[in-house]
């Protein structure tokens, strides 16, 4: 058949136009494959030195270290399974973290004429105090939180800025919320400017969002920032998500959704339910929306009717809490939130598990998990990924916190967890702890922040997580090998394929089988987290070796208490000595002395009676004479507490009428309370009872941050 486009050329010219052709319509399909064919599988060319090239960049930051990886998985078969017989362990690497730091001096001075911004007096008139000096005491950051922007090949990190002239870190006085941008290579750039619309927004930059506060408050301003992208949506503007008190909230601590660079804040607000006194940890994700492509555009493209493309989201999710499994959804520009997933759990299928002191709580954002077309899975099903984060109370005199890795399923209208794993640490990545470090002081806040990049590009595996330790740092870690670990689940082969048990009649009765079995993963990690808590606890802080006993052991039990008794015994026993070798020794002296007055009485009196010079004196100069040390049990000079104490212990074992007293007598009782009394806090009344009065709003803000931040 004769082709127009090629009547009246020459060969060679033919040759030249048909490559032309081919050419055009491979990049056409290439770059435009996602947006015109999203069901059509096109064959991809490796590219071995593109691959090579990729591996070879993220090694200029060091090598990826082995770090396993234990978890629990969801087998659809709910209550009747020990946390052993979920057990999945593989391993992943990860790479020595690094951190990102800023110009806190460039900070304060921005932010020098703000109202709340007011420095201590003795700061300010400290001679010896450089202006370097006051803004170190008085200002930090934390909670960073990143994402990767595709458009502007940038990354934007948010962190969280604290004031606080106090220089009590845990009471500030406001927080600012800091914006910064950072290349591939996370190098900083400084006076950036990103074009926004028709404006153009430099960096970096505190950003401007309406907190409020009242004179002599605390906890004001924005705190807990997370970031957030809609993966796949061209032109979308990150999210920045954060807690605040403010009058909107009746001062209750509420979540807020920020546009930074539209410059747009708005309070979120659940539908039909009173706010909560602290809201805080959600852990936000996008479900992406898709509308259908208009028949004429479908015709004029020789797409099939149906065709869907995405669209920018109006709305964004979040994990509202994980016991039980609730989902939120919540309209960006006005702030209505509703539930559009409560997990119920029957008590006939739930799984004891020992959460005592124990909680799950949200960490980082979700992001989808990039699954090949080729593992031919349920089309309606989305997966996504985050590392949360355990609070584990009752082992360090505080709460300790550690991440854990799980992945989130969406089928329809049903959530659950599909794998949760155990607490993680992430080796010598995060925090270098040696053999005698305190497991409870050092990296005792391992918080992850966020996943700011998912690199799946060149045959690479590579998701870039940023994590807070202590409340001090803003590091970012890489982590190789998670997508890989995902799809070598056991659900990945069999439950989410197109003809798996999720498919067909049964679909939703597979589905709640496995939301309870997803509460049951939840509980596994919960209670490895308290035992991992627990062994790191006695890295530092080993249990007496008694206390490790079985309780049936009862012989074995009572030597090491008649031996613990010796011990103190001995001890209270060489006091006594000790003591009463003291006090015979001053009786020697006192005797001297009164040997001496008398020798000097008898030259002086000759005429006195001699056998008056035998008396023992007046029994004031007796009691001026006595050592103060040793106590007056008689005449009640012992202090009263003490003395009461004593009288009732001696009461206690005084036996009574008709029986006889088997039991040794305590001679050093005084000496017990009195040890007692001595490890008391002198003044701790007198402190207690002249705190300062305050307002009930500042009273109510203290315990919404301390309830907050337990909570954290």
């Amino acid at each position: 058949m004769p082709l127009p486009f090629f009547d009246g050329v020459s060969a060679p010219a033919k040759v030249q136009r048909a490559s032309l052709f081919a050419l055009a319509t491979i990049l056409f399909i290439f770059f435009f494959e996602s947006s015109f064919f999203p069901h059509v599988q096109v064959l991809k060319l490796r590219n071995a030195k593109a691959e090579r090239a990729r591996t070879e960049y993220y090694l200029q930051w060091g090598p990826f270290e082995p770090m396993p990886i234990p978890g629990f998985v969801n087998t659809g078969l709910p209550g009747k399974r020990s946390c052993d017989a979920l057990k999945h362990n593989s391993t992943v690497g990860v790479q020595k973290s690094f951190f990102l730091n800023d110009n806190v001096k460039q900070i304060a001075m921005s932010l020098d004429a703000h109202p709340v911004v007011d420095y201590p007096d003795d700061l300010m008139r400290d001679p010896n105090l450089s202006v370097e000096d006051v803004i170190d005491r008085t200002w930090t950051r934390m909670s960073g939180s990143s994402v990767w922007l595709p458009d502007q090949k940038v990354y934007l990190s948010v962190t969280r800025i604290i004031f606080c002239p106090s220089q009590t870190w845990s009471v500030p006085r406001m927080s600012f919320l800091r914006g910064q941008l950072f290349n591939e290579d996370w190098e900083h750039l400084e006076n950036y400017n990103i074009t926004w619309g028709d404006k153009q927004i430099n960096f970096p930059r505190v950003f401007d969002i309406p907190a409020q506060w009242e004179v002599g408050g605390t906890l004001y301003g924005p705190e807990d920032p997370r970031v957030i992208l809609e993966e796949g949506v061209e032109g979308a503007e990150p999210v920045v998500t954060f807690n605040m008190i403010g009058r909107q909230s009746d001062w209750k601590r509420a979540i807020y959704v920020f546009r930074p660079f539209s410059n747009h804040t708005t309070i979120l607000t659940i539908r039909d339910k009173e706010r909560a006194e602290t809201e805080k940890n959600w852990a936000p994700f996008f479900v992406p929306e898709e509308e259908v492509v208009p028949a004429s555009l479908a015709s004029k493209l020789h797409l099939p009717l149906t065709t869907t493309v995405r669209k920018p989201s109006e709305y964004i999710h979040f994990v509202y809490s994980f016991k039980p499994l609730h989902i939120l959804k919540c309209h960006l520009r006005c702030g209505d939130c509703e539930i559009v997933y409560a997990q119920t759990l029957p008590e006939t299928f739930s799984n004891k598990h020992k959460e005592d002191g124990g909680s799950l709580r949200g960490g980082t954002n979700f992001v989808p998990v990039p699954i090949p077309e080729s593992m031919g899975l349920d089309r309606k099903l989305r997966v996504y990924a985050a590392f949360p984060r355990t609070n584990i109370e009752g082992h360090c005199g505080g709460s300790f916190y550690r991440p854990e890795f799980v992945i989130l399923v969406n089928i329809g209208s049903h959530f659950h967890l599909a794998f949760a794993s155990e607490s993680l640490d992430f080796g010598t990545s995060l925090v270098e702890l040696g053999p005698q470090d305190d497991r409870c002081h050092k990296g005792r806040i391992l918080i992850p922040m966020s996943i700011a990049q998912w690199d799946t590009t060149h045959r690479q595996d590579i998701m870039t997580v940023t994590f807070s330790i202590d409340d001090a740092t803003v590091q970012v870690a890489r982590v190789q090998g998670l997508l890989k670990y995902i799809l070598h689940l056991p659900q990945f082969k069999t439950l989410f394929k197109k003809d798996g048990l999720l498919k067909g009649e049964e679909a939703e009765f597979m589905n709640l089988l496995s939301s309870w079995a997803g509460d049951d993963v939840r509980g596994c990690l919960v209670e490895a987290a308290l035992n991992y808590t627990e062994a790191q606890h006695e890295i530092t802080h080993p249990k007496d070796h008694k206390d490790e006993l079985d309780p049936s052991n009862e012989l074995l039990r009572k030597i090491y208490e008649e031996e613990h008794r010796e011990e103190h015994g001995q001890i209270l026993n060489q006091e006594i000595k000790q003591d009463e070798e003291e006090g015979q020794g001053n009786e020697e002296e006192e005797e001297k002395e009164k040997e001496e007055k008398e020798d000097e009485k008898q030259d002086k009196d000759h005429d006195e009676d001699k056998g008056e010079g035998d008396n023992k004196g007046d029994p004031g100069d007796e009691e001026e004479n006595r050592d103060p040390g040793i106590p007056d049990l008689e005449h009640g000079t012992l202090d009263p507490d003490v003395l009461r104490a004593s009288q009732k212990g001696h009461d206690e074992e005084k036996p009574h009428e008709g029986e006889q007293d088997d039991k040794q007598p305590e001679p050093a009782q005084y000496y017990k309370e009195k040890q007692e009394k001595e490890h008391e806090m002198p003044g701790e009344q007198k402190h207690s009872a002249h705190l300062e009065p305050s307002s009930h709003k500042r009273h109510l803000h203290h315990h919404h941050y301390h309830r907050g931040r337990s909570r954290r």
